[in-house]
């Protein structure tokens, strides 16, 4: 119960901070879109905060009081100079499908705590890069920011070049609760699961005011099947999707600084960030062709700065090897196997793929559309490349990495491909009001 109460209150603090930085500004956001994006903000700027005062030589508890500290006068401070007051949520009364939705939804939350309460950190990533990793920070023992050190960055453990965000986030809340435990090498897995199918319920909301398309679309992304493993395996993969998501979020309502932020977040989540996501995303903001745009989302993306500084000074890199071309024959027939016929995903790519297709043409028609489909083409070429032509292919041979990869990708392909089918809807009633007003004009004349 202890450990419960301690992420609470660390979630908790993680929202109040953001929701208080995100409420300065001028927005038309419901509350709960602000609550979906006030979570990864908080936990994005105190990891990142705690690390940079780490980077400059503060011991890990001084660089967490501190972050802490100034936090909490940074949220005081902009409460006090806004003005700002409580929120209020408004709660439509659920459909039945809405209550079907909770119903899967809470299934899984169930199903993620079981793992939480009832078994181990048992997958080896987890045990050696992330919550290997954050014990070790946790404890101040095998951890060490001297280069000469063979505990430098938890290396002996896991990669050294793998970013802090999860690590430092679950050794702040072993701070907090006085040990490490089970529940904490993982428990924020849950909570990103939670931010993933929030986010997606309420932008599909958001532009489509539509509650049943907003609660199919939510539900897609809490059925794949390895979403439930993941709430509660321990690795950041789930971290990189809900940043992902929220990031694209952000950007169908138009804040292009935020949107930035939550990029940098993903990054800080893990490096797949910069080769899979980063460029699709930049590319996408800058096909709407304003510099202004693009300009906001690059200086949110530098909010990420002091950890590629310290990760150049120390020539850390971002990947575990060098990457090699090399063209495997048979990677194409196991990349379509991944997608199409594995487990891990279930039915998800054999409909999401042939989607993005039929609704293509209308997205390309639309200024938002055009962005989001050029990131997901992008996104999907980049996947295809890396395991069939880069030594990647040894994680597709060996099934380690690209299931993964997959799920990172999948609530924001989810998020796109909803929004080119109602596109289309709006077309289809477009035309249908167009031909019914024509049979007016017909049978009056």
């Amino acid at each position: 119960m202890k450990t419960v109460l301690v992420l609470f209150v660390h979630t908790f603090f993680d929202a109040v901070f953001g929701w208080a930085l995100l409420n300065s500004r001028p927005n038309r956001d419901s509350p709960e879109e602000i609550l979906f994006l006030a979570v990864p903000l908080g936990m994005y700027v105190e990891t990142l905060a705690v690390a940079g005062l780490m980077f400059v030589g503060l011991k890990f508890p001084s660089a967490g009081l501190a972050a802490a500290l100034g936090m909490t006068g940074l949220a005081i401070g902009v409460v006090y100079r806004t003005q700002q007051r409580l929120p209020r949520f408004s709660i439509n009364r659920p459909q039945w499908y809405e209550w079907a939705l909770l119903a899967a939804i809470g299934e899984k939350v169930l199903f993620g705590v079981w793992q939480l309460a009832r078994t181990h950190t048992y997958f080896l990533d987890a045990l050696m890069h992330w919550s290997g990793r954050g014990r070790a920070l946790f404890g101040e023992v095998n951890w060490s920011l001297d280069p000469a050190s063979p505990f430098f960055m938890g290396r002996h453990i896991g990669n050294g070049n793998y970013p802090l965000l999860t690590i430092t986030w679950r050794a702040l809340s072993a701070k907090l609760n006085g040990e490490w435990n089970e529940a904490i090498s993982r428990a924020d897995g849950l909570i990103f699961f939670i931010l993933i199918v929030g986010t997606v319920w309420t932008a599909v909301r958001r532009f489509s005011k539509s509650r049943w398309l907003a609660a199919a679309a939510a539900f897609v992304v809490s059925a794949v099947p390895l979403e439930a493993w993941h709430a509660a395996a321990g690795y950041s993969d789930i971290a990189v999707e809900a940043f992902m998501v929220v990031a694209v979020a952000a950007l169908l309502r138009q804040e292009w600084f935020m949107a930035g932020i939550m990029t940098a977040g993903a990054v800080w989540s893990k490096n797949d960030t910069l080769l899979l996501y980063l460029p699709a995303l930049v590319l996408s903001v800058f096909s709407v062709g304003k510099w202004r745009r693009v300009a906001l989302f690059l200086a949110g993306f530098a909010t990420i700065s002091p950890w590629f500084a310290f990760n150049i000074v120390h020539s850390l890199g971002i990947t575990p090897g060098e990457r090699q071309l090399a063209l495997h024959r048979d990677a194409p027939k196991l990349l379509w196997d991944a997608f199409m016929t594995s487990p891990s995903s279930g039915i998800l790519w054999a409909a999401i793929l042939p989607c993005a297709i039929y609704v293509g043409v209308a997205m390309f028609r639309d200024d938002t559309g055009r962005g989001l489909i050029l990131a997901f083409s992008i996104t999907v070429s980049t996947i295809v490349f890396l395991f069939t032509s880069t030594n990647a292919y040894a994680f597709l041979a060996d099934e380690a990495t690209i299931h993964r990869v997959l799920m990172q990708f999948s609530a924001t392909a989810v998020l796109i491909v909803t929004y080119g089918v109602w596109l289309k809807m709006e077309a289809g009633q477009t035309v249908r009001l167009a031909a019914t007003k024509r049979k007016r004009r017909g049978s009056v004349s």
